[in-house]
């Protein structure tokens, strides 16, 4: 199995978060954030609504907060994406990792995977 990993910056009411690394999950629609991620970040909450997995029971369900978010997104190369904006899974708990969805960060960005070697790497789209 290949995990990508990324790392990112929210911008906060005072600037940029700290530096996070974020799973990029192509099957993961839209990005999911732990709540000590979004407690702090510039953010305009949507609504609330819940994610549910495979199986359609209630108590398979998350409660989540729907919001706005603006990130950046580079490598350990100095790459930086330009600024965009996420649409979030707001989780209420720290119990979530944060993922990043191919919603809005895939209709930027080309995904290349070379699995022989274990590598990726996201191209922005010009």
């Amino acid at each position: 199995m290949l995990r990508i990993f990324t790392l990112v910056k929210f911008r906060t009411l005072l600037g940029w978060s700290r530096t996070l690394e974020a799973i990029i999950d192509t099957g993961a629609y839209t990005t999911l954030l732990p709540v000590s991620v979004w407690e702090t970040l510039d953010i305009q909450v949507l609504g609330d609504y819940f994610v549910q997995g495979l199986v359609p029971r209630r108590e398979c369900t998350l409660p989540v907060k729907i919001g706005l978010v603006t990130a950046v997104i580079f490598d350990d190369r100095g790459n930086i994406s330009p600024e965009m904006q996420l649409h979030c899974f707001l989780g209420l708990t720290d119990e979530t990792p944060l993922v990043i969805g191919f919603k809005d960060l895939l209709e930027k960005f080309a995904l290349h995977i070379d699995t022989p070697n274990q590598e990726a790497f996201l191209e922005y789209a010009t």
